[in-house]
């Protein structure tokens, strides 16, 4: 819990000044943390806001703790909001070996069902959106819709832009390099500084070692596009580097009127850092269109 208030105060004492970019200030919903045990795993979770559930499922290498102004922008909205540490992240812990995007599903079904959520809108990020789909795949019953934000999974980025992933997924990357990665994930180049000094906090290694292990080992037929009734909703930055919008159009191909697809000018892979409320607005307008 230390980690993660630290990586959340870091987050709102940054993100104040960029508020003036057309989002007012919103009163703080209180997190609470707690700590799910499964038969092979203990898994982290953090909980703020009152309503129907929303799930956000972090990125790779990340704890949750960047997903807080996205967490407080649901909550703040009449949501309740509940964010996964996968194994290796915060507290959560479980055996590496053997583990597939089917394993860190399962981590997320177990605290679903010990927090007796019922079926919830599962929003997942970056690395998050394999999880989020694999959630689907298997066990459905759990899932009422799912939002995908900068999804990847079948089209690659350029060389220089995976070249940066590569560097942020590096433990022994300098400051000064993981500071030009971010470039690449970030909408507006002056955003990359304040973007990792949030980021950095939240760095997990361990949990993408065990992420990495996973993504490997599972086949893209697994996860990409369960089969089933969910609606999808894909967020797409019109200038993410690392998730070029061409996999959200091959999802829309393949599912049709199930996914929806939304475009943002000018936001880039970690544009929910910098504008929350921005990515935000298009989720919650998705969400009260499916209760209707």
């Amino acid at each position: 819990m230390r980690h993660l208030l630290a990586c959340s105060m870091l987050f709102l004492s940054l993100l104040a000044p960029i508020t003036a970019r057309g989002q007012s200030a919103r009163i703080s919903a209180p997190t609470e943390s707690g700590l799910v045990t499964l038969s092979d795993s203990h898994i982290e979770y953090f909980s703020q806001g009152q309503g129907e559930p929303i799930v956000l499922i972090p990125g790779a290498n990340l704890t949750a703790g960047y997903l807080e102004g996205l967490a407080q922008a649901f909550a703040t909205s009449g949501y309740r909001v509940v964010r996964i540490n996968f194994r290796g992240a915060g507290k959560s812990e479980g055996p590496e070996d053997g583990v597939t995007l089917h394993t860190l599903a399962a981590d997320v079904a177990g605290v679903l069902e010990a927090l007796q959520l019922g079926p919830s809108n599962i929003v997942g990020h970056a690395f998050g959106n394999r999880v989020a789909r694999q959630l689907v795949a298997d066990r459905p019953d759990l899932v009422h819709a799912v939002v995908l934000l900068a999804a990847g999974g079948k089209i690659d980025p350029q060389p220089a832009a995976a070249g940066a992933l590569r560097t942020f997924f590096n433990p022994v990357s300098t400051d000064a390099d993981s500071l030009d990665a971010i470039k690449f994930m970030v909408g507006d180049p002056a955003d990359a500084e304040m973007v990792w000094r949030v980021i950095k906090p939240c760095l997990a290694p361990r949990a993408w070692a065990i992420e990495y292990k996973a993504a490997v080992a599972t086949p893209l037929k697994d996860w990409w596009a369960p089969p089933g009734m969910t609606k999808y909703l894909v967020v797409q930055g019109t200038k993410d580097e690392i998730a070029p919008a061409k996999n959200g159009e091959l999802l829309k191909q393949e599912l049709g009127e199930r996914v929806t697809l939304v475009s943002i000018n000018g936001a880039g892979h970690l544009s929910l850092v910098t504008e929350p409320q921005k990515v935000a607005v298009p989720v919650i307008s998705f969400l009260q269109t499916l209760q209707k």
